[in-house]
């Protein structure tokens, strides 16, 4: 149970560090270039955190029921 919750933990802090670094990317990308080109790079981002995440979490329960 404590090795599940600290495996939670970790990567809730992954996520967010991601999150924090797809906001500051997109700031600059906003200032420099313009919005268009910020919400693409957001948008595009997030989808692939997204489903990396799920594709890692299936082979991390396909390694658990083995």
């Amino acid at each position: 149970m404590k090795k599940t919750f600290i495996a939670v933990a970790f990567m809730a802090t992954i996520i967010a560090a991601i999150m924090a670094v797809i906001i500051t990317v997109r700031l600059i990308l906003s200032a420099t270039l313009s919005e268009q080109a910020a919400e693409v790079f957001c948008r595009v981002s997030a989808s692939f955190v997204f489903f990396y995440l799920i594709c890692r979490l299936t082979k991390n329960k396909l390694k658990t029921v083995n």
